[in-house]
């Protein structure tokens, strides 16, 4: 679990979550490209020099995927930048999620979540990718707050577009538990108790199981016949997945 050493943490100082989804094997033999797509949590705590970091590395686009009053209660750093465009785009609006039955297992609670999301925010999915299918905006950071549950829907449709065996896409929704844990157990947190013997394995069954994922990618199939039926579902026209795939494909 959680081994793929293809995906790039960017290693940047008070932001955890940010990586590249570039070096993924794909089906055809191909490699998925380096610096440009970067999957992240909320950009809003951020250093100058984090950010000029993050210029060097050539991006020049954030999407922001949360909702309104999470952008008002951290902005992002990039907000007002004359350098990199910053667009918002709310991906769940004000969706009410159900609270977990307790006879329910985590995991396919969240993917019933998720499913929620793919079916009553199709619009909003389908205008975030349409903005990340301009080739002219790329290098691009997509971003919600912890860089788990909107990005990782977000990273499993370009993934899932670029032909990524569905392991790999579950593997690096997982990854967010390698990348969180020590953020989890850290000060920065201290309002939350944390227990003794809390270990990457609980934040993954907790928080983040690839099974959460895979149950999510058969709910696409079995709706919407594969991952790219559901974007053309979500307004998506040929050229647009032409383009993403191009894009991130090597």
């Amino acid at each position: 679990m959680i081994n793929l050493p293809q995906s790039i943490g960017l290693n940047l100082p008070h932001i955890y979550n940010i990586r590249d989804i570039g070096g993924y094997p794909t089906k055809s033999g191909k490699i998925t490209r380096r610096r440009t797509f970067i999957r992240s949590e909320s950009l809003g705590r951020i250093s100058s020099e984090s950010q000029q970091a993050l210029i060097d590395y050539g991006i020049r686009t954030i999407v922001d995927l949360r909702k309104i009053s999470e952008t008002l209660a951290e902005p992002n750093v990039f907000l007002d930048s004359s350098v990199v465009y910053y667009h918002h785009q709310d991906m769940v609006g004000d969706m009410v999620f159900l609270e977990k039955p307790p006879d329910v297992e985590h995991a396919k609670h969240v993917s019933e979540s998720y499913s929620q999301i793919l079916d009553q925010r199709k619009s909003s999915i389908g205008q975030i990718l349409s903005t990340l299918a301009s080739p002219n905006i790329l290098p691009a950071i997509y971003h919600c707050a912890g860089g788990q549950d909107r990005t990782g829907i977000i990273s499993a449709l370009l993934l899932g577009i670029a032909g990524v065996p569905e392991n790999m896409i579950t593997e690096d929704f997982a990854l967010t538990a390698r990348y969180q844990i020590n953020h989890y157990l850290s000060e920065d947190r201290p309002n939350e108790t944390i227990p003794d013997g809390y270990s990457i394995e609980t934040y993954l069954s907790e928080r983040c199981h690839p099974k959460s994922m895979s149950l999510t990618i058969r709910y696409m199939k079995e709706n919407y016949g594969s991952i790219e039926g559901y974007v053309k579902e979500a307004g998506l026209n040929g050229s647009q997945i032409d383009s993403i795939r191009s894009a991130l494909v090597e």
